[in-house]
């Protein structure tokens, strides 16, 4: 935690060493094989990665999550092709949060669901879900990986969700309908499990001893990185071009 945290800071901590923030959060450790600036970019990394796994007959699966805007770029369409040819142990998930960056995906794309009405196209099922059950997500996950490792191929689930707010800090999301806001707010996926977990017969006094222990994880993590700091130039000018210097060449 504090590693991302000190990268979304640009401090020497991050996982980049505070020089890739947060569009390069990266840590090959931890199966975390990298997230990029340029949209869908990752979906044919995800498949190389599925791919190394299949030749080195390893039972790991690969993993990637897009927005729905990146179900019109190529990459989308060429990893799902390739990945179904050749059976890869890959899951492609969709969160589709009905918008790209401004622009609602119902306008710029002729499928209702811009994912899993286009999987046929690949020769895979139809997966569309309510991204925010996370009982629903959990058992789509382990039916995937599950398909994956048993060399059946990969899966492609659309997972249907909303963003809170604007795409990024500077976007206020006033183009957004006010009462589509309201009714996902109401369909916030955090305390609608917690009241899950309470119908299960969860105490009060468990949830608040999780959320409390999680909060002060938060908080050290936070203080670690703030007190870590920014990497040094010679860092920060390291690697910029492929000569490993910062220097532009014509």
């Amino acid at each position: 935690m504090t590693g991302v945290l000190g990268e979304l800071m640009g401090r020497e901590c991050g996982l980049m060493g505070g020089k890739g923030g947060s569009m390069h959060l990266t840590d090959v450790s931890k199966g975390a094989m990298g997230s990029y600036a340029i949209v869908g970019a990752h979906l044919p990394i995800a498949m190389g990665a599925a791919w190394s796994a299949q030749y080195r007959g390893t039972d790991q699966v690969a993993v990637c999550f897009f927005g729905d805007g990146a179900t019109n770029i190529g990459a989308f369409h060429e990893a799902l092709s390739m990945a179904s040819i050749w059976k890869l142990p890959v899951v492609f998930v969709c969160e589709n949060n009905l918008y790209m960056e401004y622009t609602p995906i119902s306008v710029v794309t002729p499928v209702k669901n811009p994912a899993a009405d286009r999987a046929s196209a690949y020769g895979l099922d139809s997966i569309l879900i309510d991204g925010n059950d996370a009982d629903v997500v959990y058992r789509t996950a382990q039916s995937a990986i599950a398909r994956a490792r048993a060399g059946e191929g990969p899966s492609l689930i659309e997972a249907l969700t909303y963003r809170h707010h604007g795409h990024s800090r500077a976007d206020p999301g006033k183009y957004r309908p006010a009462e589509e806001v309201e009714a996902w707010l109401r369909r916030d996926p955090i305390p609608l499990y917690r009241q899950r977990l309470i119908d299960f017969g969860v105490t009060e006094a468990a949830i608040c001893a999780v959320e409390d222990e999680i909060k002060l994880a938060v908080d050290q993590a936070t203080k670690e990185a703030k007190a870590s700091r920014p990497p040094a130039y010679e860092v920060i000018y390291k690697d910029v071009w492929a000569d490993g210097g910062w220097a532009w060449r014509n």
